[in-house]
């Protein structure tokens, strides 16, 4: 959307409670608040910005689930109608996905993906859905291969994890938690040592501390469960990196997700603890704006630190984190291409995936192996303009044609 007559119409639906994902003020050049949703439905309404981590509301939800109570928590503004953070969670839990609405959020998602060839995705799917419909709907799926790392914030909640396994099959496996330590660089929530250089009065938002991570750390270590935290900035991943200090990193490849800006220091601590990193070169062209603007020209040093990160040896994957970004292969391998060689970043982007979900599986073009491969009608060594699968086959099946 560009303008409030593309929203608009984008809005057009029949739903008792119209959900939307994928604004972004930049491009739209202002925010969808709630005066402006107001003038567009008289529906119940949510809009997601495409990061996930802040969204606006109509005044016919604020009503309908008396959201007033959640003004100020992380910043949030119900005047306004702004969400951000712990305030979307909680709206998350007041409104429960319908079983026909993952059906089909499951089936438009498995088809993005296959259309440019990827058939298996770590994916973070316990948010506004009941557990056993979860469950199910993901232990169904056989066009694609789901290593969930599912959402948790509390030692306790590691149990739905145990408790999930009995759902697994061969194309959906429940071995990882994922938390989350901060927010997003766009919403100003990823957590910062030092104030934004655009906002002095901002350092971000901090979900939990290292105290706060520590038992979960250590109680996954005790049960064989791997261990995946977002952070984004600098001040998260250090909480991160003091609640990874002595953990079983090395047998269970605990995860840090996205690291969009580390020290030197940091990064050798991951090396030093033998954590792992998936990471999303795409950010650093959709954040080309602003990034600069968000951390100041001082930190821009330190900022997507994806070689140095190789460099100093932490195993990386190369992930889309989408629905944030593109499922195309070509555009998140040229985004790659600025840090790493063009078949290193297919390296990372397939089987260093694997390699990080622990899977015992093995894939390659040998007999024998698993047959999960696409064909494309361009070199992917040399390839820059977003090109569909022609072909995706899934243990040996054809589950997609262009």
């Amino acid at each position: 959307c560009d303008s409030i007559e593309s929203l608009a119409e984008r809005l057009e639906v029949d739903r008792e409670i119209v959900r939307a994902r994928g604004w972004d003020q930049e491009v739209l050049g202002f925010m969808p608040v709630r005066k402006i949703l107001d003038s567009i439905t008289s529906r119940p309404a949510i809009l997601t910005r495409r990061c996930g981590h802040i969204a606006t509301v109509n005044s016919p939800l604020i009503k309908l689930f008396s959201l007033e109570e959640l003004h100020g928590l992380d910043g949030s503004d119900i005047d306004l109608g702004l969400l951000k953070e712990r305030a979307l969670e909680e709206l998350d839990r007041m409104i429960k996905l319908l079983p026909r609405e993952v059906e089909e959020a499951i089936h438009a998602g498995t088809q993005a993906f296959l259309k440019y060839g990827v058939t298996a995705v770590h994916s973070d799917d316990y948010h506004g859905i009941d557990y056993e419909l979860l469950m199910q709907s993901l232990s169904s799926t056989t066009n694609m291969r789901i290593y969930e790392k599912f959402c948790v914030s509390k030692e306790e909640q590691l149990d739905l994890i145990k408790l999930g396994q009995q759902f697994e099959t061969p194309f959906f496996s429940l071995r990882a938690a994922k938390l989350y330590l901060d927010g997003s660089l766009g919403a100003r929530t990823a957590a910062m040592i030092t104030p934004y250089h655009d906002s002095p009065a901002e350092r971000g938002v901090l979900y939990m501390t290292a105290e706060d991570l520590k038992p979960i750390v250590t109680r996954a270590d005790r049960e064989g469960i791997q261990v995946c935290v977002h952070v984004i900035g600098d001040r998260a991943l250090e909480e991160a990196l003091k609640a990874f200090e002595g953990s079983a990193s090395e047998s269970l490849k605990h995860r840090l997700i996205h690291v969009q800006i580390a020290s030197e220091e940091q990064i050798k601590r991951m090396t030093d603890q033998r954590l792992t990193a998936s990471i999303q070169p795409i950010f650093a062209d959709s954040d080309k704006i602003i990034a600069p603007a968000r951390f100041g020209p001082a930190r821009m040093k330190d900022a997507y630190p994806f070689e140095k990160m190789r460099d100093m040896g932490v195993p990386l994957a190369i992930s889309t984190d989408s629905p944030v970004e593109s499922t195309s292969v070509i555009r998140n391998l040229t985004s790659a291409d600025r840090f790493f060689a063009r078949r290193d970043s297919i390296e990372m982007y397939s089987l260093d995936g694997h390699i990080l979900a622990n899977s015992a599986e093995s894939f390659s073009l040998n007999y024998g192996d698993r047959a999960d491969l696409f064909v494309i009608n361009v070199d992917l060594l040399k390839a820059t303009q977003d090109t569909p699968a022609e072909m995706t086959f899934v243990d040996g099946r054809l589950v997609y044609r262009l």
